[in-house]
């Protein structure tokens, strides 16, 4: 079957006519392109979906079994990239009077999904993303995803347990690495996991992306957890539905509606007795409301119930959860490629060296501290291709000081390269302020991670 765009027919148009008649006639063009695109769509998901039913097999062991491989190698083979557009999705879905059984209906992933094949055991859906970006997450589910529109950023982690958790765990502790970090883009298809061996997030580079999503349905277990994961070792399931953990929650909102110092003191009592899931889910909360992560440490420690790793981890999974919701943030008011490629570095890589390899490989940089030094001027409204969107003021001399500290220089060597250049008299007059400047750009959000190593001495 042929999945060419039949609209060849509709781009003509007869210049003898008066203007009245070339817009009805545009109309109705237009009407037969909608047309023809909500029909294309229509059969090439189908064809789709009915090429993978062929080959699964009968039986839940079977489509358990089978439908990384088969998803992933008809999502191939048809490469949807290639045949439909995010035009022809919104055509299909505002002219359908009829849409096939809908998964996610009130679109809590995605901006907006929407289902294009529902069979037996699995379901074919559109997820499109305009600023939103993935947690950290773990399926309980498995299939395959294909890049349909746009370019994304696809890292993928692993988690070492500190202890192997219990069937149905709430929330336990560990250690969170990144394992490798690509690019993906339309035409790309990768195969998913069920359980921990795929931990993954998606970072979306251009505005909107789209992903083809195969994946099962009523085949898997009810009992497996899909977990979420907090830097910097936190598991735990943003699923669950434990009656006193969500009213304890809500009522806590309440109260901080009301009166909020009397919040903090019904919070205080209720962590005393917290489990690490409850624990972290209102820590986390009250950190992002109030931007005070000693607030968030001081929470963590009266946590008493819990041994005293797990409060500083608790602290730390906060701290981060503050820190990169600053920079998921940003992320909503840049569109540029680049810039985003930059900010899911910033959240996702610890390592300095290994955030300039990754950009020097993608971008092909002769020198990549060049290339982040370029964004960030573009970001802050320093160049005369963008206006200042993220907020920061950056001078020329935070610009200096931040090229040098991308080159590894710690505060002495920064304030040596300040001397060449602006003269040791000079440096020494404003010492103090360089000093506090050193370390409010290591200590802020964006760079905090990178930096860790550079002395401050």
């Amino acid at each position: 079957m042929s999945f060419a765009r039949p609209d060849a027919q509709v781009r003509r148009c007869n210049p003898g006519k008066d203007d009245s008649a070339n817009g009805m006639e545009q109309t109705k063009m237009r009407e037969i392109s909608t047309s023809n695109a909500a029909a294309r769509v229509h059969s090439f998901f189908q064809s789709l979906g009915d090429r993978i039913a062929a080959e699964l097999g009968e039986g839940r062991e079977a489509i358990s079994a089978n439908l990384e491989r088969v998803a992933a190698t008809q999502l191939a083979a048809f490469n949807p990239s290639a045949h439909i557009t995010h035009d022809d999705l919104v055509d299909y879905v505002l002219g359908a009077e009829t849409l096939c059984k809908q998964s996610d209906l009130s679109s809590k992933f995605a901006e907006p999904p929407v289902s294009l094949y529902h069979g037996v055991d699995f379901d074919i859906s559109a997820l499109t993303w305009l600023d939103g970006t993935t947690s950290i997450h773990q399926h309980a589910f498995c299939g395959a995803f294909h890049v349909l529109a746009g370019s994304s950023i696809h890292c993928r982690y692993h988690f070492e347990p500190r202890q192997p958790p219990e069937p149905g765990q709430r929330a336990f502790t560990g250690r969170l690495q990144l394992r490798d970090l690509e690019v993906l883009h339309a035409g790309d298809t990768r195969v998913i996991t069920r359980g921990s061996e795929l931990i993954h997030s998606l970072f979306h580079m251009i505005r909107p992306s789209v992903t083809i999503v195969v994946r099962t349905i009523n085949v898997d277990s009810a009992d497996e957890i899909q977990y979420d994961y907090r830097w910097p070792g936190l598991a735990h399931d943003p699923f669950q539905r434990h009656a006193p953990t969500t009213r304890k929650q809500q009522y806590l909102r309440m109260l901080r509606l009301l009166d909020e110092d009397s919040a903090l003191v019904h919070l205080q009592r209720v962590l005393a007795d917290a489990d690490l899931l409850l624990a972290y889910l209102l820590i986390s909360e009250q950190a992002r409301i109030s931007s005070d992560p000693d607030q968030a440490r001081a929470l963590a420690s009266m946590c008493t119930a819990l041994p005293a790793d797990e409060r500083e981890l608790l602290f730390q999974a906060a701290h981060n959860d503050l820190l990169s919701q600053s920079v998921i943030d940003l992320r909503r008011k840049l569109h540029n490629p680049g810039h985003r490629y930059l900010l899911a570095l910033l959240l996702n890589v610890f390592d300095r060296q290994e955030l300039l390899r990754l950009v020097q490989r993608e971008f092909d940089a002769a020198d990549p501290v060049d290339q982040v030094m370029t964004w960030i001027a573009e970001m802050t409204g320093n160049t005369e291709r963008f206006e200042n969107v993220i907020g920061l003021d950056f001078s020329n001399t935070e610009l200096t000081m931040l090229a040098e500290m991308f080159r590894g220089s710690g505060l002495q060597a920064v304030l040596a390269k300040f001397s060449e250049r602006y003269g040791f008299e000079e440096v020494t007059l404003q010492q103090e302020q360089l000093t506090a400047l050193f370390t409010a750009l290591k200590t802020c959000a964006l760079f905090h991670h990178i930096f860790v190593e550079l002395p401050d001495r």
